[in-house]
């Protein structure tokens, strides 16, 4: 059972990591967005739960500063800025290496992140001090009245105003005493909030149980390559019954024939369809390499991407990852120029990196192009032949 909730988790871990990357990019670009700040701390809570729940104790204690470092930002009490976010996807990198040695090893591995939680505890408690907080903080409530939707009771009656957050504090350490009561009853209880209130929140809390409801399963692509396989023996076999039918005058046995060249024509391209993934799936880490590279190498990068729904063949998307990111990376490095050598150019400071997938001749095209000044051919003609690669002449 423990290895289930274990594989599981790896799944969901891995997913939930990816959209960390893309979110935190964008919340850099929307500071603002409650709605990003909101679904990061319910990423970011669910990692954390999760692996605690099943003995995960490296990665629960790595992420458990972030999710409150995120409580403060939700509640507006902490302003984002370059250093939360670097140290924020520090534990979501830290949070990958653990994960990956825990999918490869069974274990989590021997990852010192001692420097990493350290860092996150500096910011929370710099921050508390600045802002004066009581050994009564609010961050308590977050961490126990947030889910990864459906939201939990406390939360939404707080949305709604139907409540405070000392109510809700108090009627949490109510329980924390042992008493059995959920937090609506105690809050009716108390007279603080009253009860068609907590009858709205349940409504809405079951709305929002009913839309996080996933219509997705996930199949082994093993299964998937028998499916295949059986469904390829099939249309061989169909073909035979077909060729058999040419010399045939029975009206029911060409009918039925007919309906089993239809049905097998559906049932190979249904089977097919079900290995193909939009190429976004791999597209989506580029923004967070983009903005560390960029980052890095002083550059100020704008990446574009259209097509990111056209579809693939899974093994060819996992085939062309790594080039993929290998161009992406190149483009950061040699294409692109920084923003002064850019305006001495004649250019916006900013660049532009663009992904384009595309449907032409049966064929899925993909290009990968940047605004920069282009490789320098004469330099690496140069180089060719200092390595001997080729010959001056």
């Amino acid at each position: 059972m423990m290895d289930e909730f274990i594989q599981e988790f790896l799944i969901e871990g891995s997913e939930l990591l990816d959209q960390l990357d893309r979110d935190f990019v964008e919340l850099e670009k929307n500071p603002d967005s409650k709605e990003l700040v909101a679904r990061i701390f319910r990423a970011i809570h669910t990692l954390k739960g999760t692996s605690g729940t099943i003995g995960l104790k490296k990665i629960e204690s790595v992420n458990h500063n972030g999710e409150n470092i995120l409580s403060r930002l939700r509640e507006g009490k902490l302003s984002l800025t370059a250093e939360i976010t670097s140290a924020l996807l520090s534990m979501i990198d830290a949070t990958r290496q653990l994960i990956s040695s825990l999918e490869s090893t069974g274990q989590e591995g021997d990852l010192d992140c001692s420097a990493i939680i350290l860092t996150l505890s500096e910011i929370l408690e710099d921050r508390k001090n600045g802002a004066a907080a009581s050994a009564d903080d609010t961050s308590t409530v977050t961490d126990a009245s947030v889910a990864d939707p459906p939201q939990l009771l406390g939360e939404i009656l707080l949305q709604d105003g139907a409540a405070v957050q000392s109510d809700l504090l108090h009627a949490l350490k109510t329980q924390q005493t042992g008493d059995p009561r959920r937090i609506g009853e105690i809050l009716v209880h108390n007279g603080v909030v009253p009860q068609t209130a907590v009858r709205d929140a349940l409504r809405t809390q079951e709305e929002a149980r009913e839309e996080a409801v996933n219509s997705n399963i996930r199949v082994d692509v093993i299964l998937l390559d028998k499916v295949m396989n059986l469904v390829g023996e099939l249309v061989l076999a169909r073909n035979q019954v077909l060729q058999f039918t040419s010399n045939q005058k029975d009206a029911a046995f060409l009918s039925t024939a007919q309906r089993l060249n239809l049905i097998t024509t559906e049932l190979q391209a249904g089977v097919m369809k079900t290995r193909m993934q939009p190429i976004g799936n791999v597209w989506n880490k580029f923004p967070r390499i983009v903005r560390d590279l960029s980052n890095s190498a002083g550059k100020s990068v704008r990446l574009e991407m259209e097509g990111t729904q056209t579809e693939l063949d899974k093994t060819i998307i996992e085939a062309i990852k790594d080039p993929l990111t290998h161009i992406v990376r190149n483009s950061l490095d040699h294409g692109l120029e920084t923003p002064a050598e850019r305006e001495a150019a004649g250019k916006s400071p900013e660049g532009v990196l663009l992904l384009r997938a595309f449907h032409e001749g049966g064929q899925v095209n993909i290009e990968i192009a940047d605004d920069g000044a282009g490789l320098d051919l004469d330099a690496i003609r140069a180089k060719a032949v200092e390595r001997g690669i080729i010959s001056p002449q």
